[in-house]
């Protein structure tokens, strides 16, 4: 009788495991779908406890490969206006977000000096001009005398010094006549560009001192509808980036739009900052919209690599490593055993995962291609609707349960 019941209750058991496997091969279950498959008993010791498998199927999905960095949005160009002459600002004819022409005048630097050192040249140079035609006239009358054997060679001499050094005397003040006049033409301050003002740094009645460095005055971009972002990418990620790429963005002040741009060019200047090596890669921007403001911090994303459907599964199959009690009657799936170690024949395209296999779990070597983050494209070992162990878990006798992770909890 109890050789029946126990031949009864083994066919119950080994029914209900074939069952489940048939079900479980039958079905197709998204790539998201996780299944928890028990391990039938007849496939365990009997000292071995109970162990659920967390499961997912192998399906083709499209896979983007990409690159992160942060960068600020900034206009494509974007010009300083300074000041070349000190002074105090008389008028300002240009604020914040104003469009201005070219040659327009942004502000007015108090003239009334300037004015008189013009004033001031222009009366050096008609002094000048006066002593040349002196000169000139007395250098004449010595050159007539000695042609009539009545004047000496040596008058004729200083009479030609003095109208060279008229001569020159009236260059400089020519000359700093000009520079006068330019200091007066530059108390306006115009616009280089065609644009938009998105900065003015002074106000009316503030005094501006130019030294070695001309003062901002204005800040002004060319178009804001054409915006580019110089994103930070890291050393290590710099090598997949190239011009061309898409690239995606978010910006705190919109979390819930994404923006779109393209790489235009990848600097081959590095920045290091506190050891940590990046090179500027400008991303070009339309924001036609004009929902996007210079100066903004922007979250990037640039896809390096897209494959469309791929096989692929999650990136925690690649992860999952059963117990060790379970590894020592599997030795072919220890990634990290001392041998292949030492040997170097590791290698980062190729991953053991657990495949369910007549309703056990047996290691797999595949080949891996690119990774969003999420999943990994799948190139050799595996095959469409094949199930890989994404997880274990353990429970108790009263239905408890527990991850076993990390080989630390041993296989039921």
């Amino acid at each position: 009788m109890n050789r029946w019941r126990a031949g009864a209750l083994f066919l119950i058991v080994a029914a209900g495991a074939a069952l489940a496997w048939g079900f479980l091969r039958k079905s197709s279950y998204p790539l998201l779908d996780l299944v928890t498959v028990q391990v039938p008993r007849f496939l365990r010791k009997s000292s071995d406890p109970l162990l659920d498998l967390v499961t997912a199927q192998v399906a083709r999905r499209d896979i983007s490969a990409t690159v992160t960095a942060t960068g600020t949005i900034d206009p494509i160009v974007k010009v300083i206006v300074g000041s070349q002459v000190s002074g105090r600002i008389q008028t300002l004819s240009a604020s914040y977000n104003d469009r201005v022409k070219k040659g327009q005048i942004l502000a007015q630097i108090e003239p009334s000096s300037f004015k008189a050192r013009v004033d001031q040249a222009e009366a050096q140079v008609a002094k000048a001009r006066a002593t040349v035609v002196d000169a000139s006239s007395t250098f004449r009358r010595t050159q007539q005398l000695v042609v009539g054997k009545i004047g000496s060679q040596s008058d004729l001499d200083a009479a030609r010094t003095k109208l060279l050094q008229a001569e020159a005397d009236l260059k400089q003040a020519s000359a700093n006549l000009s520079q006068a006049r330019v200091d007066l033409a530059n108390t306006r301050i115009l616009s280089p560009i065609d644009g938009v003002v998105i900065s003015r740094n002074v106000e009316e009645g503030q005094t501006v001192a130019a030294s070695l460095q001309a003062p901002t005055l204005f800040t002004i971009a060319d178009d804001l509808e054409k915006l580019q972002i110089v994103a930070n990418v890291d050393e290590a990620d710099v090598g997949q980036v190239a011009e061309g790429q898409e690239a995606f963005f978010t910006v705190d002040a919109f979390p819930q739009s994404t923006f779109r741009g393209v790489v235009q060019l990848i600097r081959n200047s590095p920045e290091n900052v506190q050891g940590v090596v990046t090179y500027g890669s400008v991303i070009q921007v339309d924001n036609s919209e004009q929902r996007l403001r210079p100066g903004m911090t922007a979250n990037v994303t640039i896809v390096v690599a897209k494959k469309k459907k791929v096989l692929a599964v999650p990136n925690a199959v690649l992860r999952f490593r059963p117990p060790d009690s379970f590894r020592k009657t599997h030795p072919e799936g220890d990634d990290s055993s001392p041998g292949e170690a030492k040997k170097g024949k590791r290698q980062k395209s190729h991953q053991t995962v657990w495949r369910i296999k007549n309703g056990s779990p047996d290691p797999e070597r595949i080949k891996i291609g690119i990774t969003d983050g999420a999943y990994t494209e799948v190139k050799e070992g595996l095959d469409e609707k094949d199930v890989v162990v994404v997880r274990a878990q353990s429970g108790d006798a009263a239905g408890q349960k527990t991850p076993a992770t990390g080989g630390k909890s041993p296989l039921r």
